[in-house]
């Protein structure tokens, strides 16, 4: 093994309770319900398919664009003011530095929020760092886990993927990388098209 990617959101940092809340509060200024099912329907997609399932929800009120602006600016508050490291994640990533593993950051957040959450871990955490504005195809395509590994200027098949949910795994998969589902909100343990 050469390299650990991490994703982000529920795997290192503990920002899904923040996007429940954001959406819930975006939701709502049009009067609209949303709870956690409609949270885990969205999980670990791009922005675009929970944009578009916003605009189904809400009737098509807003235009296109909308909704991931607007959870933009509300997720960018909470980063600063509520965002946590999910437990161990520092410790990880440090002993996999240190046992001379590289490590890359990729997410299908945006580079902004990125940013803000890279703020969070000491300089130099990850060597390098991706997001979805750095890719044309976003998880679950493979591009963001195969950019990651020529970045770093490994192999695929020596790099480890840990994620969160079944869009990050499937795209971890489908890059040819060795892959850790890390279960908690959703249950990927059962899911059939895993290999």
């Amino acid at each position: 093994m050469s390299a650990i990617l991490f994703d982000m959101d529920g795997t290192i940092i503990d920002s899904e309770p923040l996007w429940l809340q954001a959406e819930i509060e975006v939701m709502a200024e049009l009067g609209c319900h949303w709870d956690e099912q409609d949270q885990i329907n969205c999980l670990g997609g791009p922005m675009e398919r929970t944009e578009k399932y916003m605009q189904d929800r809400s009737g098509n009120v807003k235009p296109y664009g909308y909704f991931g602006q607007r959870l933009n600016e509300v997720m960018k508050l909470k980063f600063v003011k509520d965002l946590e490291l999910m437990p161990n994640a520092l410790e990880l990533i440090t002993k996999s530095k240190e046992a001379g593993l590289k490590t890359a950051l990729v997410t299908a957040s945006g580079r902004e929020l990125m940013n803000s959450a890279l703020t969070r871990f000491p300089e130099n955490s990850f060597d390098i760092a991706i997001s979805r504005d750095d890719v044309t195809n976003s998880k679950p395509h493979p591009e963001p886990y195969l950019m990651a590994a020529k970045r770093l200027q490994v192999k695929i098949e020596e790099c480890l993927v840990l994620e969160d949910s079944m869009t990050g795994v499937r795209a971890g998969l489908d890059s040819g990388a060795q892959v850790v589902a890390i279960s908690h909100i959703i249950s990927i343990a059962n899911e059939k098209n895993l290999r």
